[in-house]
């Protein structure tokens, strides 16, 4: 068989640094899934959209989470280094579409005492401004990435931030929140203590006071750290999400 002739460039310094980073951001990972019973949380999306707010299932997903976080303060927390940080405020980092292979993060600070329709204005305010940082920051790497040359440089970079506390929150929030367009995605939780994927909804087929009915479904798929979660709290705080999705109310606040 011939030797494919494609062609081969080196990469940028951004790319590197990126590289770099994600071979240092590998903590101890643990995966637990859930399905969530969309009918409520639909029919919640339908009114506030009727109210003038668009709002999105991605939106129910950060409320959900930031609550489910603040009602269980024992699970809210954040170890970084020999340190264990336990926030007063659930800032949640949600991921939004960037132009590098991993994608530029918005930090909602106090996102559990934020409402839909907030999170939906300060994600739609917000977003592009994330962008923007997150190309001036690429940008800055091409063009000084090269001041620490060597890979072995830039993870002793990374090791050493990775220890702060104040770095990771900036970097993730506490947690972080992310859909997809598919049912379920496994993803690195990179300096968040977690992250819950919400995928696509889809009707199926459920058992719903012993006999099967079709009903909108959402798998939940949480990747956590398992230096700071153990499986009891994972499990307590997917049902919590699950629990607040599935609440029925005629809108959410």
């Amino acid at each position: 068989m011939p030797v494919d002739s494609g062609s081969t460039e080196r990469l940028d310094f951004a790319a590197r640094w990126l590289r770099d980073g994600l071979a240092v951001l590998h903590p101890s990972l643990s995966v637990y899934q859930i399905q969530a019973d969309m009918t409520n949380a639909l029919g919640c999306l339908d009114s506030l959209r009727r109210g003038g707010v668009l709002a999105t299932t991605t939106h129910l997903l950060v409320h959900a989470t930031a609550r489910a976080l603040a009602a269980n303060p024992a699970i809210h927390h954040l170890t970084a280094g020999s340190r264990c940080y336990r926030p007063t405020r659930v800032d949640l980092a949600l991921s939004i579409t960037g132009e590098a292979s991993v994608a530029p993060v918005l930090v909602l600070e106090g996102a559990d005492r934020m409402s839909v329709a907030e999170i939906a204005s300060e994600t739609a305010r917000r977003a592009p401004l994330a962008r923007q940082a997150d190309h001036q920051l690429l940008a800055g790497l091409r063009r000084w990435g090269w001041l620490l040359p060597f890979g072995f440089m830039r993870r002793g970079f990374f090791r050493v931030m990775n220890r702060s506390v104040r770095f990771r929150m900036k970097a993730a929030g506490t947690f972080q929140v992310s859909t997809v367009p598919v049912d379920w995605a496994l993803v690195s939780t990179f300096s968040a203590s977690g992250v819950l994927v919400g995928g696509q909804v889809r009707s199926r087929v459920v058992v719903v006071d012993g006999q099967p009915a079709v009903r909108p479904m959402m798998d939940l798929t949480l990747s956590s750290d398992h230096a700071a979660w153990d499986g009891r709290a994972a499990a307590m705080f997917l049902s919590a999400v699950r629990t607040e999705l599935e609440s029925p109310r005629a809108e959410l606040p």
